[in-house]
């Protein structure tokens, strides 16, 4: 999934604010593995590490975008 589109779907949420939506993302073997949902009230993102359980807070799409496409899109280490 490209950066843009996790983009665009967080800001459907947004949009969308009195409407709860929860966007949950899969790994390639379409495993859930995040889901985000908005709290229009705090304005406020909470993502969550489905195997975990560990929930983080954030306030700008940017940043979450970015925490989504790295643990979705993990880049090899250099050598």
């Amino acid at each position: 999934m490209s950066l843009e589109t996790i983009v665009r779907m967080l800001d459907t949420q947004v949009n969308f604010k009195e409407s709860e939506i929860i966007h949950t993302f899969c790994s390639n073997d379409q495993t859930p593995v995040l889901s985000v949902n908005y709290h229009f009230d705090t304005e406020m993102f909470l993502l969550t590490y489905i195997e975990t359980q560990r929930t983080e807070k954030y306030t700008t799409i940017d940043k979450l975008a970015d925490t989504i496409d790295r643990f979705l899109n993990p880049q090899p280490l250099g050598v």
